[in-house]
Formats: C-alpha cells, structure tokens, sequence
C-alpha cells in the first residue's frame, strides 16, 4: 500500500512539474480593434505594425471575397502571438502542429493565432499567412464536413502561396506515382512531412481547376441559405456532380496538364542546348579546316617527313 501511495505520489509531482511552467506563465494584456466582426489582438509594443498591418489585411480580406463573389461577415478572432513564449504554449495544447509553424487556425475558438511579426522576416509573408488561416475560418462558418484538400487548396490558392516549388515539388510526386487522390485526402494528410508541400500543391491545382473551368459553378456554391450546410450537398447543388465523382475527372485533368508540361520541358530544354551544339559543331569545323590549312601550307620536305 506505501510503495503504491509513493508511486502516486511521484506520478502527481511529475505531472505538476510539468504543467506548472503553462500555468505559472501571465500572458500580457492584449490590447483589440473590431471591424467587420474580426476582432485583431495584439501587444502594446506591435501598436505600430498593427496600424499598418490592419487596412491592408482587411484589403486582402475584402479582394478573396470579391474572386469568389460572396460577402458574409465573418465573426472571429485574430491573435497576434506578444513573444516566442506565448505562441509555443498555444500550439503545445494543439496536437500535430508543428513547433516551428507560422500561423494557427483552431475551430473550436475560432481564432487564428499569428506567431510575432518580429519572428517573421517578409510583411508581405504575414499578410498572405494571415489571409491563409482567415479562408479556413471563412470556410467553417459556411460548410459542415469540408475536404481536408478544399480546405487546404483555397488558403493557398486564395492566398497566393500556389507556387513554381510546390508545383514541381507535386510533380516529383505525380511521376513517381506518390500522389494521393483528392478522394484519398478528403480527411487526411500525407505520411511523411515531406510529401506535405506537394498535398497543398495538389489540393490547391483541384481549387484552380473548379475556379478557372467552371467559374459560373463555383460562384454558385455560396447561393444558398441554409448556413452551415454540408459540403458536398453545396458541391452536388453547384457542379452536378459529388466530390468522389469530381476525383476521377481531376486526376485525368491533372494527368493531361503535366504531360504537356514535361513535353513542353523537354522541347524548351532541347532549344535551350541547341545553340551550344551548333557552337560546338562550328567551332570543331574551324578547328578541322584549320588543320587542313596548316597541313596544306607546309612545305614539301614536312609534308614528307610528317607523311
């Protein structure tokens, strides 16, 4: 009974020990603006940034809600993380986030959580990251039971962050025959960290697609009223066909585009070196000429000897 009470004991000083570095932490008063149903919060000593920081945010905000021609109001919080201490203690009580991520969406809140600017080095970098968790809240408050690939494709198509490296990355993936099927990434992401960027990449190509061939479509999947409503019944309403059915029609899609691409790569690569070969052709032909010349102005004596 004694080794079992000390054993206790132990167990309850070690898990105190553990948690009482979170529970001993103040986190300093964050001052807040309110706009359009966004609250921004932030420390005293960001005022500066927050100032400049805010217009255009609420621009870039504004500018994705005109590309998809839908205007709700959108009712949450955006936390701007006061120091390195603050940020690593929220993403700690959020399971899979990674430690050295940027920005934190947690839908049980609705907040969006920013680690500090000043751990950040590009302004344009923040923005894009803030506008990429802000589409995830915009998402939730309309859809029940959204793709983790729509999810993911319009915070990165929708931010900007739909890039030359994560498409060849994709690539890599697509022509090993590594590549998931949206189906496959419904609920899941991709074992490995590795073959993350290329899962965005993808899900973000499905965005484009549906926004890029089917525009009337995709401006008809926010017409309805009955808010939230599940995602592939919006789906089904707006495109005539299910998510599962639209997978198949992506893959040949995708199949197709990068085909053409690794073509057209080819054939640029191939005019890229062609210049090269024909220097190298002429310039071997003048050496060759050159010899000729020489062997046909020796005199006769060297002719012989070198015969």
């Amino acid at each position: 009974m004694t080794a079992r009470l000390n054993c206790f004991n132990l167990s309850l000083l070690l898990i105190l020990s553990i948690l009482s570095p979170l529970l001993s932490i103040e986190y300093p008063e964050l001052l807040f603006r309110e706009e359009d149903g966004l609250t921004f919060r932030h420390h005293q000593r960001d005022q500066q940034l927050i100032e400049q920081l805010h217009p255009l945010i609420i621009h870039d905000i504004e500018e994705f809600q005109r590309a998809i021609g839908f205007y709700p109001e959108i009712t949450g919080e955006i936390i701007i993380a006061p120091d390195r201490e603050f940020y690593q203690n929220i993403i700690a009580g959020h399971k899979g986030i990674i430690e050295f991520s940027e920005a934190l969406y947690s839908p049980s809140e609705k907040r969006i959580y920013i680690r500090n600017p000043r751990d950040l080095r590009s302004f344009s970098r923040l923005r894009r990251i803030i506008l990429h968790e802000y589409i995830h809240l915009f998402l939730d408050s309309q859809f029940d039971n959204i793709p983790l690939w729509f999810h993911e494709g319009m915070a990165v198509f929708f931010s900007g962050d739909l890039n030359f490296e994560r498409e060849l990355l994709y690539a890599r993936d697509f022509l090993l025959g590594n590549s998931l099927t949206i189906n496959e990434m419904a609920g899941r992401y991709p074992d490995g960290q590795i073959r993350w960027e290329s899962f965005y990449a993808k899900s973000a190509l499905a965005v484009k697609y549906l926004y890029s061939n089917h525009l009337d479509e995709f401006y008809n999947l926010w017409n309805y009223n009955d808010i939230p409503i599940d995602f592939s019944l919006a789906f089904f309403r707006a495109f005539k066909l299910t998510p599962g059915q639209f997978s198949p029609l992506l893959e040949d899609y995708l199949k197709k585009r990068f085909r053409i691409e690794i073509l057209l790569a080819f054939t640029g690569i191939i005019w890229g070196v062609l210049p090269f070969i024909l220097l190298l052709a002429w310039l071997r032909k003048r050496w060759v000429n050159n010899r000729i010349k020489k062997k046909w102005e020796l005199p006769q004596e060297d002719k012989e000897a070198k015969n």
